[in-house]
């Protein structure tokens, strides 16, 4: 469990969690450039107010990445049936090249050689033809491969700025907690005979 002092709009406080402790300074100051932001907007609005419109900017982020998420998984899944169907495809056609050469090796054995010359021909240009489509089916299984890693890799990014924003929002609800105490303990300072309901 890492532990480190942030500052988030001038009042330092301690976060605690799993991960590095750049990952936490990085939120802390994700947060604070959010609430800054706002603030510098509308100068008149208090810290609780800014904390509750920083809440709701980084929970609307989240919902468009979770959005973009599932379009991006529902791609991956497209090209992850694409593909498996271009592999079969082609395994298909290796298949079928390779009966084509034993049926041209048998054909060279039992016919003369006029004969077999013809027939060898026309199974060149059998070959050639299939060989000419496994090139593209190679090519195509190419460019889907490459596809699937570039959806990958951006759906893995995209996941991770999932989790960051969850995090966020997790730590901002804490300050706004933290906020709506502190306030209420101001103004029970200041009006020692206010009830806790007043104090809100």
């Amino acid at each position: 469990m890492n532990v480190v002092t942030v500052k988030i709009n001038g009042k330092e406080y301690n976060l605690k969690g799993e991960e590095k402790t750049e990952y936490l300074h990085s939120v802390a100051s994700y947060v604070d450039q959010k609430i800054k932001k706002i603030m510098e907007f509308n100068s008149i609005l208090s810290t609780t107010e800014a904390a509750v419109l920083t809440t709701l900017n980084v929970t609307d982020e989240l919902f468009k990445i979770e959005k973009s998420n599932e379009a991006l998984e529902s791609k991956v899944n497209d090209i992850n049936i694409s593909y498996k169907e271009l592999q079969n495809q082609f395994e298909d056609l290796k298949k079928y090249i390779l009966s084509l050469e034993n049926y041209n090796a048998e054909l060279q054995v039992k016919l003369d050689a006029n004969e077999a010359s013809k027939l060898l021909k026309r199974g060149e240009e059998e070959n050639k033809q299939l060989s000419d489509q496994l090139d593209l089916i190679k090519n195509r299984v190419t460019e889907e491969t490459l596809l699937k890693t570039n959806f990958q890799k951006e759906n893995k990014e995209l996941k991770f700025q999932l989790q960051s924003s969850k995090y966020k929002i997790m730590d901002l609800q804490n300050k706004l907690i933290e906020y709506q105490i502190d306030l209420a303990k101001t103004k029970r300072k200041e009006n020692p005979l206010l009830t806790l309901d007043e104090a809100k």
